[in-house]
C-alpha cells in the first residue's frame, strides 16, 4: 500500500517543486502587450471569449495611486479562467505585475508583468490563469483608473440544471458544474492551476458531467478523451476506471458515436486482455484513507470493463472475441466470493479492515448478489468513509443501486459539509483538504477546484433517475430515487434535446412531469419505494393504472410496461407527460432540508484598515516554499483566498487581530472565514469593541472556533474598532483569518 501512495504523491511533489524552480529560474519573464481589440483572438470552435467584465469587488476606490508600491485585490463572481486587464496613467518604464489570488497558480504559471508607456494606456495579461480573484502589484506614482478581467473558457454553455427543496444539493450541483467547467479547456484537467494534467481517472467524471451540465458542443472534448491513445504505464488503475461503463460506454450511450467505439475497440481489448496485470504495485485507484483494498477494486473494475468490451464487440462486429471475453468474465465471477466474501462483507487478505470502496464496487459490478447487500451496508457502507471525494461517486451509486438513495444523499451532504458551507464556488480535491493517504494531515497544496467531484452526475443520473438506455438517447429512462426530497426540477441536455423532469410529492400525491424530445422514447417509472400504498396513477388527466387491477392506458403514444424492480412503468413517446400518482406516501425525513439562506447585509470594507499583535509577514506555501503574503490587510480585501496569519508560532492566548472601520457603525455579527486555511480557526476567542482603539469594552462575545468558518453573534453594538483575541492554545495550528465580514444589524 505504501508504495502505491508514494507513487502519485512523489510525482505530484516533484512536479510542483519543478514548476516552482522553473518559475524562479528557468521560465522567461512574460510581458503583457498593450491592449488591442485583436489581442486575444480565439478559435470559435473550441474556445469562448466572454469579453471584458467588471470585477465583483475592488479593494481600493478608483482612480487610486500611492507614494509607495501597493496591491490592488479584485474578486470575481465565480472561479474562472481569466486574464487581468488594467488601465493606468503613468510615466514610462514602470512595471506592473498581474496574478491570481490562488497561490496554486504559482506552481505552473509565472507572474506576468507589463512595462508602462508614458501617459494613459490599457494593458492585458497575455496568458490565462484561474481563480476567484486577481492581484495587481502597482508601482509608486502609477494611477490606476480602471480594472477588468477577460474570462475565457471552453466553448459550451451551461445547458443543464438541477434544483430541489434541499439547498445542500442545489449548492453541490452548482459548484460541481462550475468546477467541471473550470477543469476543461484544450483537454480535461485534474485542476487548472497546479498541474493541468489529463489523468484518465479525473477525466472519467469530468466526461460524465458534460452530459448533465453542458450543451452538446462539449461532446468534442469528451470524444478527444475517448480517442486518446492509452498509456499503460500512466496509472493503469485509472485506465480501468475509464474503459468500461463509466467512460467508454457512458460516452457511447449519450452520443451514439459508434465510429469512435470502433476506433478504440482493439486498443481497449489489448489493454484488458493482455496488458493489464493484477497485483502490480503503484496502481492508483484513489486517494482517501488507507488501507485501500486494491485487489478487490481492480477485479471489480476489470469485470465491469470486460462486460463493456463484450458489448463493444457486439456493436462493432467482433463476435469472434466474445468467447474469450466470456471466459475471462467467468474466471472472475466464479472465484470472487470464494476469495473475498467472509460472511459479512468483502475483504482481501491484503488489508486488516473492510474498505468501503471495495465493497461498493462489488455491488456496482454485480458481483455482490442482492442477498449480501444488507450485510454490506450494515457492516461497511453505513460506518466506513475511507473513500475520497473522487471515489465516493461509486459509493453513492452503490447505495442507490441497493435501494438506499436516502443514505446516498445523507452521506453526500455529510461528507461535503465543509465544501457546502464554504465561501468558494468550486469543489475541492480532498474532503476537508485532508490528504489522509500519505500526509495524514491538512494539505494546503491540494486544489480547491478539482473536476473529479461527482454530485452533478449522481443528482441527475441516480436521484432524478435520468439516463439513456439505448445509444444516442433513442430510448431513455426516468426512474427517480428522490428519497426524502419532496421536489426536484432538472433538465438534462441530451443529444436529442432537453429532457425536463419535475417531481413534487406530498403525503397523498406524487407528481412527475417529463418532457420527451422528438425522436426518442422514455420508460417512466412511478417509484413504489416512495409509497406506503399506491392506489392510482393518471397521465395527462386520464387513468392509466389502478391498484389490484390492470388498466390499459388509452393515450396515444403510451403503453404500459408493467411493474418491475420497484416501479410501475410506462413507455411514452415524444411530448410532455404529466403523471399523478395517489395513495399514501412515506413522509419520514432523516435529514432536515437546508433552506435557502436569507441574504444578510455586510459593510463595504473599502478604506478600512487592519492590524494584529504581530508584524505583517509571509509564509512558505506548501512543499515548494512559495512565499505568500500574510499581512493583516489581506483579511479585509474582499478575497477569501488571501489572508492574515500569525506566522511566529502556533496558537497561544493573547494573540489579537483588529479592524478599524474608520467611523462608528452598528452591527451584531462578525464572521471569521479561514476556509482556505481550514483548520486555523481560533481555538477559543473573545471579542471586544472600541471607539478610539485604546479603551476597549468587556468581551461582547466569547466561544470556540469552528472548522473553516466561525460565526459570532452578540447584542447590537455601535463602535469603530473590533478586536478578536485568542484565548486558547493549539500546539499544531497557526491562527489565520482569510476574510472577516461585519454584518449590519437590522436596525442600522
Amino acid at each position: 500500500m505504501a508504495a502505491e501512495v508514494h507513487h502519485k504523491e512523489n510525482w505530484s511533489a516533484v512536479s510542483r517543486l519543478g514548476a516552482f524552480i522553473g518559475l524562479l529560474f528557468l521560465l522567461p519573464i512574460l510581458h503583457a502587450a498593450p491592449y488591442r481589440e485583436d489581442h486575444l483572438a480565439r478559435s470559435a470552435a473550441t474556445m469562448k471569449d466572454y469579453g471584458l467584465k467588471e470585477y465583483l469587488n475592488v479593494s481600493k476606490r478608483l482612480p487610486h495611486s500611492e507614494k509607495q508600491p501597493w496591491k490592488l485585490v479584485c474578486t470575481m463572481p465565480a472561479n474562472c479562467q481569466f486574464q487581468p486587464w488594467i488601465e493606468v496613467e503613468s510615466e514610462a518604464g514602470k512595471t506592473i505585475a498581474f496574478n491570481s489570488t490562488n497561490p496554486l497558480v504559482l506552481y505552473l504559471t509565472p507572474t506576468e508583468t507589463c512595462v508602462t508607456k508614458a501617459g494613459r494606456a490599457a494593458y492585458e495579461a497575455a496568458n490565462w490563469i484561474s481563480g476567484e480573484g486577481a492581484i495587481y502589484t502597482i508601482p509608486a506614482g502609477v494611477t490606476v483608473r480602471a480594472v477588468k478581467y477577460r474570462e475565457t473558457g471552453y466553448n459550451t454553455d451551461f445547458a443543464g440544471s438541477f434544483s430541489c427543496n434541499d439547498e445542500d444539493f442545489n449548492i453541490l450541483w452548482r459548484r460541481a458544474a462550475r468546477t467541471a467547467y473550470l477543469c476543461m479547456r484544450d483537454h480535461f484537467y485534474d485542476c487548472p492551476d497546479r498541474e493541468r494534467v489529463g489523468f484518465w481517472g479525473d477525466g472519467t467524471p469530468e466526461l460524465n458531467q458534460c452530459f448533465y451540465v453542458f450543451d452538446r458542443r462539449s461532446d468534442q472534448i469528451c470524444k478527444d478523451l475517448v480517442l486518446r491513445k492509452l498509456e499503460p504505464s500512466f496509472y493503469p488503475g485509472q485506465h480501468l476506471e475509464f474503459l468500461g461503463e463509466y467512460g467508454l460506454w457512458f460516452y457511447y450511450l449519450h452520443t451514439g458515436d459508434l465510429e469512435s467505439i470502433k476506433a478504440v475497440y482493439e486498443p481497449t481489448k489489448t489493454f484488458l486482455m493482455e496488458t493489464y496485470k493484477f497485483g502490480v504495485r503503484n496502481t492508483w485507484f484513489d486517494w482517501g484513507h488507507e488501507p485501500k483494498d486494491t485487489r478487490i477494486i481492480e477485479q471489480c473494475f476489470t469485470y465491469i470493463d470486460l462486460g463493456t468490451l463484450r458489448k463493444m464487440a457486439q456493436v462493432t462486429g467482433h463476435f469472434e472475441d466474445i468467447p474469450a471475453i466470456d471466459s475471462r468474465l467467468e474466471s472472475i465471477r466464479s472465484t470472487f466470493d470464494n476469495q473475498f466474501w467472509n460472511g459479512r462483507f468483502y475483504q482481501s487478505a491484503d488489508v486488516d479492515i473492510p474498505d468501503d470502496r471495495a465493497n461498493a464496487m462489488a455491488v456496482n459490478a454485480g458481483l455482490a448478489s442482492k442477498d449480501k447487500w444488507e450485510s454490506i451496508f450494515v457492516n461497511v457502507l453505513s460506518t466506513t468513509t475511507r473513500s475520497s471525494s473522487f471515489f465516493d461517486r461509486w459509493v453513492f451509486e452503490a447505495l442507490c443501486k441497493m435501494g438506499m438513495p436516502d443514505q446516498a444523499l445523507i452521506r453526500m451532504a455529510s461528507r461535503y459539509r465543509t465544501m457546502i458551507e464554504s465561501s468558494f464556488t468550486t469543489l475541492w480535491e480532498h474532503y476537508d483538504r485532508y490528504w489522509a493517504t500519505w500526509l495524514n494531515d491538512f494539505d494546503e497544496g491540494s486544489s480547491l477546484n478539482h473536476g473529479w467531484n461527482p454530485p452533478a452526475i449522481i443528482l441527475g443520473q441516480n436521484i432524478a433517475g435520468i439516463r439513456p438506455v439505448e445509444p444516442g438517447w433513442k430510448l431513455f429512462q426516468v426512474l427517480p430515487q428522490e428519497a426524502f426530497l419532496t421536489s426536484i426540477s432538472t433538465s438534462v441536455p441530451s443529444i436529442k434535446g432537453p429532457v425536463n423532469v419535475d417531481i413534487a410529492k406530498t403525503s397523498t400525491q406524487y407528481r412527475l412531469s417529463v418532457t420527451v424530445p422528438k425522436g426518442t422514447e422514455a420508460v417512466v417509472g412511478i417509484p413504489l419505494a416512495s409509497f406506503v400504498q399506491l392506489n392510482t396513477v393518471s397521465a395527462n388527466g386520464k387513468p392509466v393504472w389502478k391498484s389490484g387491477s390492470a388498466t390499459t392506458p388509452k393515450l396515444s403514444g403510451m403503453t404500459a410496461a408493467g411493474e418491475s424492480d420497484g416501479y410501475v412503468r410506462f413507455t411514452v413517446g415524444a411530448g410532455t407527460w404529466k403523471f399523478v400518482a395517489r395513495g399514501v406516501l412515506t413522509t419520514a425525513c432523516p435529514k432536515p432540508p437546508r433552506q435557502k439562506e436569507r441574504v444578510e447585509k455586510t459593510f463595504d470594507k473599502t478604506g478600512w484598515s487592519a492590524s494584529a499583535s504581530v508584524p505583517d509577514a509571509t509564509f512558505e506555501f506548501s512543499g515548494a516554499k512559495i512565499p505568500i503574503s500574510a499581512e493583516a490587510a489581506n483579511a479585509i480585501d474582499g478575497d477569501y483566498w488571501t489572508g492574515w496569519r500569525d506566522t511566529t508560532r502556533n496558537q497561544y492566548p493573547g494573540q489579537w487581530f483588529q479592524i478599524d472601520m474608520k467611523r462608528q457603525r452598528t452591527f451584531n455579527k462578525i464572521v471569521l472565514d479561514n476556509t482556505w486555511a481550514l483548520f486555523d480557526s481560533p481555538t477559543s476567542y473573545e471579542v471586544r469593541v472600541s471607539n478610539d482603539g485604546a479603551t476597549w469594552s468587556s468581551p461582547i462575545a466569547s466561544g470556540n472556533g469552528s472548522i473553516g468558518i466561525t460565526k459570532i453573534t452578540f447584542p447590537v453594538q455601535t463602535a469603530r474598532f473590533i478586536q478578536i483575541t485568542q484565548t486558547g492554545n493549539n500546539s499544531k495550528r497557526l491562527w489565520s483569518i482569510y476574510e472577516i465580514n461585519v454584518y449590519r444589524s437590522r436596525s442600522s
